[in-house]
């Protein structure tokens, strides 16, 4: 299953777009968005964030995983069919790369978690990055770790990880 079906799957009855069209809007027109909607922006980016840095964590990302980022976040902004404004997923994970090169992997993890106000947002954000450590149906022993970091930095409890994780296997793979 592709990375970005996986999204879709994990996501399905979740509604992303407006938080897509925002970041976008935020982006072309920042004096256009609402604070409201200034933290729908942040919780989206943040989000995409905790995907990329599953998929950085063992220290590269290939073209490959970019291509598959770059599928899953066109799927997670397109959740729903009223069709957001298009986020430009390519220069989106670019800039990523670089403050991750720039901060290190810990650093754009707090800065992760500072974004995602709510427990709702910490958990989907949690939920979608264990979709990437899945994408190759094996969880090695740094994307453990880094569940591990994500769910602390997140407020998520050990048992409720563990929950999450469970549905994640039992929802991509059941």
């Amino acid at each position: 299953m592709s990375i970005d079906a996986r999204i879709k799957k994990l996501a399905r009855g979740l509604s992303a777009s407006q938080a897509a069209d925002a970041f976008v809007r935020a982006r072309e027109d920042p004096a256009s968005v609402s604070s409201v909607e200034k933290g729908q922006a942040a919780e989206f980016e943040a989000t995409v964030e905790a995907m990329f840095l599953m998929a950085a964590v063992d220290g590269e990302i290939s073209e490959q995983e970019l291509a598959q980022l770059s599928a899953s976040v066109d799927a997670f902004s397109s959740l729903d069919t009223r069709g957001p404004r298009r986020v430009e997923a390519g220069p989106l994970l670019s800039a990523m790369n670089d403050r991750l090169e720039k901060d290190g992997w810990n650093q754009r993890l707090a800065s992760v978690a500072e974004r995602l106000q709510g427990q709702e947002a910490r958990t989907f954000a949690f939920r979608l990055a264990a979709g990437v450590a899945f994408v190759d149906d094996h969880v090695g022993h740094a994307e453990a770790a880094a569940l591990e970091a994500l769910a602390s930095a997140f407020h998520i409890s050990s048992d409720e990880s563990q929950e999450i994780l469970y549905d994640v296997r039992d929802s991509l793979f059941g």
